[in-house]
């Protein structure tokens, strides 16, 4: 019996069960158009989760169809006929996962909301290879070599075609083409939009870029100049002709102002920045599902302050820097925007560059103009305003002259002068968290006086973006801990003064040891956290102090001594602290000391006399010995006679004036 199984001719039953599997194949595709044709692309879901397989699932008929194709090619020698009963199993599994691969990607383009040119040219080119297998594997079974052959090509063409619009699509139009010679670039770009010749644009850029460099800052035009860029960098790699995500293209000014189509939520509302989808996923947390953009880096602040203006402007392709208002900051921001596009290494220092640029960038008689402006509100609010120094003419205002009358009104004043204020001195003036808004368009400023003020953390909080800040005073302000998150925003701040706020000195001193920068709460941590066995120790020491200041009259009256009937050894403890005293003079006083409890009342009489005694303030020393030993016989004369009296009852009254 045979080991060697017998191979029988193919079969028709075979070709019909590909037939029926590609009728079911497109009737799923059908069935998926269908249900999705009207979506918006949200995505989300498990069907999303699936759809996301496909790029897993497209590789295999890609190397299977090649594979087929080779064996159908070596089985017409000789050497390979053997690969020619091999080719239908081959050309199933090529079938069944172009199939598999079409379907689920059909289904990730309806769910996400794939569109354009290159997506189209993927889409067709890769149903095509599912048709071109089928064709393929029907002619193989029917022993039809010769069409087989040519159904084999074809899927090998659209395999070929719809992987390159794929990869057009996923990285970029001229992904494929960069490094090609030249003589291929235009049969690779056949069907693909492209922005136009890489050299042209060259030129061209460098002949704007010269021509820019002349035009002043105000007449720029904002969306060309400003616009354009930022959205070629952050959100036109998803919105282009070629890739349109959610059914929105923002490549061009008047798809951009149309909107994603069928959505509720316009991308751009002409003179309303809060309410254009553009602005509102692009201020969203990171880690929100519709924040964008979902790759590369998010806009900068500068870039959304940017894009928010010129909406509120009404969103015109001709509208320049100048018409976006008057604020200095407007051309600090787009200066700001301008070097981060340039690809500046320090963006932190854009800000400082840009303030300075911005007054440079005016005429000298809208220099001199708006210092004239400043100049007379000074003298009319009679507020202080003068240069640095005589080599440094940045400004330093001063309002305590004007403190009581000098208000949020009156600081707004000085914007036409923002980014040339360095020294700001607002201490006890009426300035509220508003009034901080026009404080943080002083972008320059290096110290800040805001204390006995009505500020907050709110106010505070505005403050953020100052980065040249050295100096802060908030003594008597409003503010609280939450003050701690902005000065963090504050790379240059070195040192803060908050007494009397409402700051736990505790959580600032924990602050201060984790940042460069040094708080003065008004509070000594370290006397508070002493030890109480430290403070146990200074409690006898008031004892010892509380004769001292009873001016050394009063020291013959020592307050122990007056009870030596009850208690002996109170006796010693006091006739230890008299030596030191007392001094020699005090030789009598052991005679006098059962008779020292009235002495108290016997000091009253001498004390006007010792007072009118010294003359001589200079001669202290000398006027306190002499009344102690005139004081020692009065002492010992009157209470021999008070003697007999109760002395009993004497002692705790000079007890209690002890202490």
């Amino acid at each position: 019996m045979s080991t060697f199984v017998k191979h029988e001719a193919p079969k028709s039953k075979g070709s019909k069960w590909a037939l029926f599997l590609g009728i079911l194949w497109l009737a799923l595709i059908a069935f998926i158009w269908f249900a999705y044709r009207n979506s918006e692309g949200d995505g989300g879901g498990i069907l999303n989760f699936i759809g996301r397989f496909h790029v897993l699932i497209v590789h295999v008929p890609i190397g299977v169809i090649f594979l087929a194709f080779g064996m159908d090619i070596l089985s017409r020698l000789t050497a390979f006929s053997q690969l020619r009963g091999s080719l239908p199993f081959v050309l199933w599994i090529s079938f069944l996962s172009a199939c598999g691969a079409t379907i689920v990607g059909y289904l990730l383009m309806s769910v996400e909301g794939f569109a354009g040119r290159a997506m189209d040219l993927h889409m067709y080119f890769g149903l095509a290879v599912v048709v071109c297998s089928l064709i393929a594997l029907v002619f193989t079974i029917k022993g039809k070599t010769n069409l087989a052959t040519l159904g084999l090509a074809a899927a090998v063409f659209t395999t070929m075609a719809s992987g390159h619009f794929g990869g057009a699509m996923v990285h970029d139009t001229e992904y494929l083409t960069e490094h090609a010679p030249e003589s291929v670039k235009p049969l690779l770009l056949v069907g693909i939009e492209t922005n136009g010749d890489a050299e042209e644009i060259a030129e061209a850029g460098g002949a704007e870029a010269a021509e820019v460099a002349e035009i002043p800052l105000g007449e720029r035009v904002v969306y060309t100049d400003f616009v354009v860029p930022i959205l070629d960098k952050t959100c036109n790699e998803c919105h282009n002709e070629n890739k349109v995500k959610g059914k929105l293209r923002m490549d061009t000014h008047e798809l951009l102002l149309a909107g994603s189509e069928g959505s509720d939520f316009p991308t751009v509302v002409p003179g309303n920045a809060e309410e254009s989808e553009m602005i509102v996923r692009v201020t969203l947390e990171s880690d929100h599902d519709e924040f964008m953009p979902t790759k590369g880096d998010p806009l900068t602040q500068e870039e959304i302050k940017l894009l928010s203006l010129w909406i509120a402007a009404g969103a015109k392709p001709e509208t320049t820097i100048a018409e976006l208002g008057d604020d200095p900051s407007i051309e600090a921001t787009a200066l700001a925007v301008e070097a981060i596009h340039a690809g500046a290494e320090e963006v932190a220092e854009t800000a400082v560059i840009a303030l300075t640029s911005v007054w440079d960038t005016l005429s000298p008689e809208e220099q001199q103009q708006r210092m004239e402006d400043v100049t007379n509100a000074s003298e009319k609010y009679h507020f202080s305003l003068m240069p640095i120094s005589a080599e440094d003419d940045r400004l330093r205002v001063n309002v305590i002259n004007a403190a009581k009358e000098f208000g949020d009104e009156q600081l707004a004043l000085l914007e036409p002068v923002a980014d040339r204020i360095v020294w700001l001195d607002l201490a006890r003036s009426q300035i509220t968290d508003d009034g901080l808004k026009v404080v943080s368009k002083m972008r320059g400023l290096e110290r800040l006086h805001l204390e006995n003020t009505a500020i907050t953390d709110a106010g505070i909080a505005q403050l953020g973006a100052m980065t040249e800040l050295e100096y802060l005073n908030l003594y008597g302000t409003k503010v609280g801990n939450g003050i701690f998150e902005s000065f963090k925003k504050m790379p240059s701040l070195r040192k803060v003064y908050l007494w009397q706020t409402e700051i736990d000195p505790g959580e600032a001193k924990a602050f201060e040891r984790s940042v460069n920068l040094e708080i003065n709460t008004g509070v000594d941590l370290t006397a508070i956290a002493a030890p109480a066995e430290a403070a146990e120790e200074k409690k006898p020491e008031p004892k010892k102090e509380e004769p001292k200041p009873a001016d050394k009259k009063q020291e013959p009256k020592p307050a122990p001594k007056p009870a030596p009937k009850p208690a002996p050894a109170a006796e010693k403890k006091t006739e230890t602290p008299k030596p030191a005293t007392t001094t020699p003079p005090a030789k009598p006083a052991p005679k006098a000391t059962p008779k020292a409890q009235d002495q108290p009342k016997a000091s009253k009489a001498p004390s006007p006399k010792k007072a009118d005694t010294p003359p001589k303030p200079k001669a202290a020393p000398k006027a306190e010995a002499k009344p102690e030993t005139k004081a020692a016989p009065k002492a010992t004369q009157k209470p021999a006679e008070a003697a007999p009296k109760a002395p009993a009852k004497s002692a705790p009254k000079a007890a209690e004036k002890a202490p």
